[in-house]
């Protein structure tokens, strides 16, 4: 089977779309922006309706943002209303939002065919021991790419 390319506001608007109507959606990465928990074109990601667990420091949102990009990167902050995201791959690049502009939140990343589920041992690995500090996280993606490739 060929591979088929949709423009990305055609894409996402399907995404949207099936996720508002409840569905789950499974899509391929993109992107080195959340290494090196998700991977550019080798995982995927299951995307559900958003709820108000959804709205925490440490979850994957979906967002589109105001400048027609859609990213998917980890709460850092929030307030009432904001969100300030952060990929695990970026160093210094934060990007805020409304509550209003998330689609939806990655629950599921699948990696080399096993399911890698929002809350298990796993997943908050990844979250819990990723550097938060811009050196230490420099320090950790150079480390990885070396290993990797």
């Amino acid at each position: 089977m060929g591979t088929k390319i949709i423009q990305n506001d055609l894409f996402f608007l399907e995404v949207v779309n099936r996720i508002s109507e409840g569905e789950r959606v499974r899509i391929r990465a993109k992107g080195n922006s959340m290494l090196p928990f998700i991977r550019d074109a080798k995982d995927e990601i299951i995307l559900e309706k958003p709820n108000k667990q959804s709205f925490q420091k440490g979850r994957l949102l979906l967002v589109r943002l105001k400048d027609e990009r859609y990213l998917l990167h980890r709460v850092k902050k929030i307030d009432d209303t904001h969100i300030l995201l952060h990929g695990d791959g970026n160093l210094t690049i934060l990007e805020t939002c409304t509550t209003e502009d998330v689609i939806a939140e990655a629950t599921v990343v699948i990696r080399n065919g096993k399911m890698i589920i929002k809350g298990s041992f796993r997943w908050n690995l990844y979250r819990y021991l990723w550097p938060r500090n811009s050196f230490l996280r420099r320090v950790g993606l150079g480390v990885y790419r070396r290993m990797r490739g």
